[in-house]
């Protein structure tokens, strides 16, 4: 019993190793494959190209960037020009795509990925037949890729060299002390600001964190919104002012007086007109306030009359107690008439 227990175990273990191999077969077949069926037909086609590039056996090959076969062989051609054959092997089910007008260039998986074939496909010409030859582009388009990049690249190098030397706004930035100390204490400062916009006790502060501020804010731009709503829909003084076409008019009307009134200013006519561009008016207007100040000046000192009225004081009370006697002398008449006027009539 135990001897075929053994045997069973071996039997096992040798399908289980015979079917891991042939799974193993089948992924190599797959991965080698022309990107379908490793048992899908093929045929070959060879392309004479002037640089390669470091492409190898088994480099993919793709038509219209779809891959669909591998290179089989790449080696110098028979003949002594100096071309590199290389010879790809690719699904049978691409041959109407690829004919005697499609090109043959050199592509990679990446930028620094491992080279590539490409065919650019095309309806136009005679399909390749088996074995047939495809025209490969003079130049490699992923070498001028680098040769761009190398450029670019050297480019880069003197930017960098002149910043580490200190030229540019960059570069001085980079060495130049005194600027980086300004940097520093714009940074100071705008931390700062930044610390009392944080903080609620300035008026930033509360502004951007009061939420009562905030509130009254809102309740501002509410009332601010009503306002114009009532203005908009034709109530309150502003409103029948933006909304009545006559009170417009009127207002229009006002204002086409007013400038007709300061043209006429301007051109010198009327009283006003006169007064502000009549230079003889002026100057006697000038004249008589000048000789009012003298006058004035006169009574102040007292001198005439009426300086006399003015500043004597004894003047004053005379006139006072003449002008006290005169009412007396008035309500005593008014009260017995009779007393001051008789009246005599004599007959001849």
């Amino acid at each position: 019993m135990e001897k075929k227990a053994l045997s069973w175990t071996e039997l096992r273990v040798g399908l289980v190793v015979i079917a891991s191999l042939v799974i193993l077969a089948v992924t190599i077949l797959y991965i080698g494959s022309t990107g379908g069926s490793p048992w899908a037909p093929t045929y070959h086609v060879k392309a004479l190209m002037s640089d390669v590039n470091g492409l190898k056996e088994g480099a993919p090959v793709r038509v219209g960037g779809v891959e669909v076969g591998t290179v089989t062989k790449v080696d110098f051609a028979a003949d002594a020009s100096g071309m590199v054959e290389v010879e790809m092997r690719l699904d049978r089910r691409v041959k109407p795509r690829i004919t005697t007008q499609s090109t043959v260039t050199l592509g990679a998986m990446g930028l620094l990925g491992e080279k590539a074939v490409d065919i650019t496909p095309s309806s136009k010409g005679v399909p390749i037949e088996d074995g047939g030859l495809l025209a490969g582009v003079a130049e490699d388009p992923f070498k001028g890729l680098l040769s761009d990049a190398s450029d670019s690249t050297t480019h880069l190098k003197k930017i960098l060299s002149r910043m580490d030397a200190g030229e540019g706004t960059i570069g001085k930035a980079l060495r130049d002390e005194e600027l980086y100390s300004r940097m520093v204490d714009v940074s100071v400062r705008l931390q700062q600001v930044m610390n009392k916009l944080e903080s609620p006790s300035g008026p930033l502060g509360r502004l951007v964190n009061d939420q009562e501020m905030a509130r009254q804010l809102a309740s501002a731009v509410r009332g601010i919104d009503s306002i114009v709503a009532r203005v908009d829909q034709g109530k309150g003084n502003l409103g029948i002012l933006s909304k009545d076409e006559e009170l417009a008019t009127g207002l229009k009307s006002l204002t086409r007086s007013l400038n007709d009134i300061a043209a006429q200013l301007q051109r010198g006519e009327g009283s006003a007109g006169k007064l502000l561009t009549d230079d003889a008016l002026y100057r006697r207007l000038d004249s008589v306030s000048t000789r009012l100040d003298a006058l004035v000046t006169k009574v102040e000192k007292g001198e005439g009359t009426a300086g006399r009225i003015v500043q004597d004081p004894a003047l004053y009370e005379n006139l006072n107690a003449a002008a006290k006697d005169l009412r007396g002398l008035i309500g005593d008449v008014r009260r017995d008439p009779r007393k001051y006027l008789r009246v005599k009539l004599s007959v001849f």
